[in-house]
């Protein structure tokens, strides 16, 4: 069977910003996020292709992020008319679905990026968030970082045995409660516990074993630290202090 020729929509571009009306009941504009867009603009320039979606009259039905981002870099704006209104704003975008870290990671190691396939090794052997492994490897815990990894930038900075390390001694946890250890707060708030230079890993994992009752899941890093340090000091003659 052959294909079909579709006739597509005309694109135009203009840097005639004033021509285009932001709709009220839109979203409000993020400005962080715009800075994410500009950013990847000076990368490598698509606007090109993805234009945005306004109507006759040129209030912008979809893309006001970009729209704002080229403003800003004082380049052309691509658009397209649209047949949607402002009562399809809402459906539009709620259907929307952007690529999960699981769907970045899978791509670029088909990709053959090599720093990707280590990140799916640990993956396999330790069943944490995606999330905390990339923060482990890397060393940070910054928007920075997640913004690096969905470009392909993602570069592992850590001695993967230390990683490990970490790890191993995290998952010996988890016949305590299968909830805690996978938790990301749990996880990094804990790697900064290990720090601490009268903590022993040893230890706080016998004492868990003794009141396991209050080994439970908390919400911050500081209700962990509490936990941690109330469970270490169960029957210590030298309490110890936590951050």
């Amino acid at each position: 069977m052959n294909d079909t020729l579709v006739k597509t929509k005309k694109v135009y571009k203009t840097a005639n910003y004033d021509k285009f009306k932001f709709v009220a009941s839109n979203r409000q504009v993020s400005l962080a996020h715009v800075r994410e867009i500009m950013a990847e603009i000076q990368r490598i320039d698509l606007t090109s292709e993805n234009p945005i979606k306004v109507t006759r009259s040129h209030e912008i039905m979809e893309g006001q992020h970009t729209f704002e981002a080229c403003k800003e870099l004082g380049i052309p704006v691509y658009y397209m008319y649209t047949k949607m209104t402002n009562k399809d704003i809402g459906q539009f975008n709620s259907v929307q679905k952007s690529w999960s870290y699981k769907h970045v990671l899978s791509h670029f190691c088909v990709e053959g990026y090599h720093d990707y396939k280590i990140l799916a090794g640990f993956a396999k052997r330790h069943p944490y968030p995606l999330s905390t492994l990339i923060i482990l490897l890397t060393g940070e815990n910054t928007k920075r970082i997640m913004n690096e990894f969905r470009r392909g930038e993602f570069k592992v900075a850590q001695g993967m045995d230390s990683v490990e390390q970490l790890l191993s001694k995290i998952t010996e946890f988890k016949e305590y409660n299968d909830k805690i250890y996978r938790h990301r707060t749990f996880v990094l708030g804990y790697l900064d516990v290990l720090t601490h230079p009268d903590f022993n890993h040893d230890v706080f994992v016998h004492k868990v074993s003794l009141v396991p009752a209050r080994f439970i899941k908390q919400e911050t890093q500081k209700e962990y630290f509490r936990m941690i340090e109330d469970i270490f000091n169960h029957r210590n003659n030298n309490p110890i202090r936590l951050f």
